[in-house]
């Protein structure tokens, strides 16, 4: 019986199918060994989520782009270096943040106003499919809702800013968080309790529309209810 890595788990030649239903933590190491397939596979699967992460903190599209492709590039060459003590998304995200750091020093930190919502990959689909026989005017509400929310979130301050993106985005629970940016557990929650006072302190007035206040609502008590959980 062959019980190699490369028997369990497929390698390039089997093609792109083979490596989609692979934990992270498989992946880099496959990558490891060289196969170039699983980090195309780790490359789509992550790609989306760090251009947003990084779009967030940065408001620029093109450096936002450049850091995600610096970030994944690192994931690469640093892949010998990954040991399963931490889920994998967990050191990606902590490379991002790192990046996002020292780039901060760089870069100005004039507002932009940028949507909140993911960049999803080519075969993702929307977490809520729109309803085609939908009020067209709720497509409004809903692009009035994000831009305030982006709004809102930029004039969070930055250390507050990254552990509540990294949650209420990213969805990375509290221990994650605690690795990926070197705080205590304690501290991260304070930061992130802080940075959700300091959201609804800078939406709330400007949410005029009672719909829109309807759906920040919902979108809390979502929240509440997955930290709960």
């Amino acid at each position: 019986m062959n019980l190699s890595l490369d028997s369990q788990y497929p390698g390039p030649r089997n093609g792109a199918e083979g490596v989609k239903d692979i934990r992270d933590e498989d992946l880099i190491v496959l990558v490891q060994k060289g196969h170039r397939r699983a980090f195309d596979e780790i490359v789509a699967r992550y790609k989306g989520r760090l251009f947003s992460f990084t779009l967030r903190m940065v408001k620029d599209p093109s450096l936002a782009e450049e850091m995600t492709q610096e970030t994944l590039i690192r994931v690469y060459m640093h892949a010998d270096k990954y040991r399963e003590i931490a889920k994998f998304s967990t050191w990606v995200f902590t490379i991002a943040t790192n990046l996002v750091r020292n780039r901060m020093r760089q870069v100005s930190r004039a507002p932009r106003m940028l949507s909140l919502n993911p960049v999803p990959d080519e075969d993702e689909h929307p977490v809520d499919p729109a309803d085609p026989h939908a009020d067209p005017s709720r497509d409004v509400e809903s692009e009035e809702l994000g831009r305030l929310i982006n709004e809102a979130t930029a004039k969070i301050p930055e250390k507050y800013r990254v552990p509540f993106l990294l949650r209420e985005v990213d969805q990375l629970s509290y221990e994650e968080i605690q690795q990926v940016t070197g705080l205590k557990l304690g501290t991260v929650r304070s930061r992130i309790n802080r940075a959700r006072n300091r959201f609804r302190q800078n939406i709330k007035p400007l949410l005029r529309n009672e719909t829109l206040l309807a759906d920040l609502e919902r979108i809390e008590a979502r929240a509440m209810a997955e930290d709960e959980d």
